[in-house]
């Protein structure tokens, strides 16, 4: 049962950016859906932008101090060997930026530090030290050699287990990378760990369940992604599948056909040389290089592919499609976007890895192919293509899937109870802790020992 407390309690929830990026939009998400009369959220960002604008819209407390741009901005790329020298004046900037947010925490009254991002849990760890309070890390990345640079991973494995208090992690597979060892893992788990998934807002799970159907909504059917162009995102691979299903110069060039795209005679209809594939997004943090091999891949394909940019309109996107891929190379953290597809309704293949796995039951609510793989992205593609009565119930059923498992009400329970398992340690400390004279044992020099580190007195 939800503890009810006197007071809402004061929440900090810590960002170093406010780009409106994944990590960002899940936790507009949950501040939106926390119950005011248990959390009083009030987020603290490094930096001014988008994120902050939507939350001053949704009426959150929000305050920007500022943090040095070149603290903010150190890439992932730059961690390797001799990091330390090489951004030791960013590591000045995060050590009096972290006694900064200690020193609002303070005159805030917070009860604990939440922090969003990975170098967010760097100086709220810190600061949740110097203000006396909890310090959540919220772990929304694989900790893991694929994503960040060896000596970085060891780093942050190492200082996962004693600089928060608690660990929240967006999905098993992202626990499994934080916390490699199974013992461990289940040590974890079992006193300062929990995974609990992201999920949509009310708003976003509007959409009625769609009825049985064995016809696509558009003609010829639309396929699409979306997502930030990266590499990892694998826009490249679903362009390759998209070759591999189209082929239209060929068609169009060969003699076979005499219109690009039109059926060989003798051979069955094939829907999947005829759908149009779609990209929706945008490159960022420095990666226009991507976009332009993209552009060249697709080239070939003419009107086949369609280059739609940056799209605020998520959710209409989305609707517009008959098929939503989801094709990255490296596991993914979680899968936001698929499920955000999910609940508009739409049937989902998507790659075979990380959080990916937690969402979609193979052939039930979803597809999953191997990750990279752009033949048998193709072939699921050609299948699916061709049987939209099957399309259909994979889409049925993850709409409903989506509403049960990922909601953002649920996630903000699962956050709430974090706190409420925090207040309640803090109690039993408390009764725990020995009469004031016992309390300050003193050493033969007559220094006092100290009480333990993140723990609300």
């Amino acid at each position: 049962m939800a503890e009810r407390t006197a007071s809402p309690r004061i929440v900090v929830f810590l960002d170093h950016t406010a780009k409106w990026s994944g990590g960002e939009i899940a936790l507009l998400r949950t501040l939106t859906a926390l119950d005011p009369a248990r959390v009083t959220p009030v987020v603290v960002l490094a930096e001014a932008g988008t994120l902050a604008d939507r939350l001053h819209e949704a009426r959150i407390e929000t305050h920007i101090l500022p943090l040095s741009g070149g603290a903010r901005e150190v890439r992932k790329d730059t961690l390797g060997g001799g990091a330390l020298v090489r951004h030791a004046g960013a590591g000045v900037a995060f050590l009096r930026y972290a006694v900064a947010v200690a020193q609002f925490a303070k005159k805030r009254g917070a009860f604990a530090l939440h922090c969003n991002s990975l170098k967010s849990d760097l100086y709220g760890a810190l600061a949740g030290r110097l203000a006396g309070i909890p310090v959540i890390w919220h772990v929304r990345d694989h900790i893991d050699p694929s994503y960040l640079p060896a000596p970085a991973v060891r780093a942050l494995r190492s200082l996962a287990r004693s600089a928060p208090t608690f660990v929240v992690a967006i999905s098993d597979s992202v626990l499994e990378k934080l916390f490699p060892d199974p013992a461990d893992r289940a040590r974890q788990l079992a006193s300062r760990a929990r995974v609990i998934h992201d999920g949509l807002s009310d708003q976003e799970l509007t959409t009625p369940l769609p009825a049985p159907t064995d016809r696509w909504k558009n003609d010829p059917p639309r396929v699409g992604m979306i997502g930030r162009f990266v590499a990892w995102k694998g826009q490249h691979i679903f362009l390759e599948a998209a070759q591999k299903l189209q082929n239209r110069q060929k068609a169009g060039n060969n003699g076979e056909t005499g219109q690009t795209g039109d059926t060989v005679p003798g051979q069955e209809h094939d829907a999947a040389r005829e759908a149009v594939f779609v990209l929706v997004g945008k490159p960022m943090f420095g990666e226009a290089e991507y976009e332009a091999e993209l552009r060249r891949i697709a080239a070939p394909l003419g009107e086949g592919v369609e280059f739609l940019g940056f799209q605020s309109d998520i959710p209409a996107v989305l609707h517009d499609l008959d098929i939503f891929v989801h094709s990255s190379t490296t596991p993914e953290p979680f899968g936001q976007v698929v499920i955000e597809a999910m609940a508009e309704g739409v049937p989902v293949i998507a790659s075979d890895g990380g959080g990916v796995r937690e969402i979609i039951e193979q052939d039930v609510s979803g597809l999953r192919t191997p990750m990279g793989d752009a033949d048998a992205l193709a072939e699921a593609l050609r299948g699916l293509l061709n049987d939209p009565a099957r399309a259909s119930r994979l889409a049925r059923a993850g709409h409903t899937r989506v509403r049960a498992d990922f909601t953002a009400a649920r996630n903000a329970r699962g956050i709430e109870a974090v706190y409420d398992d925090l207040a309640a340690a803090s109690r039993r400390f408390s009764r725990r802790s020995p009469s004031r004279d016992e309390a300050e044992p003193r050493t033969s020099s007559g220094t006092t020992t100290a009480p333990p580190p993140n723990t609300v007195h």
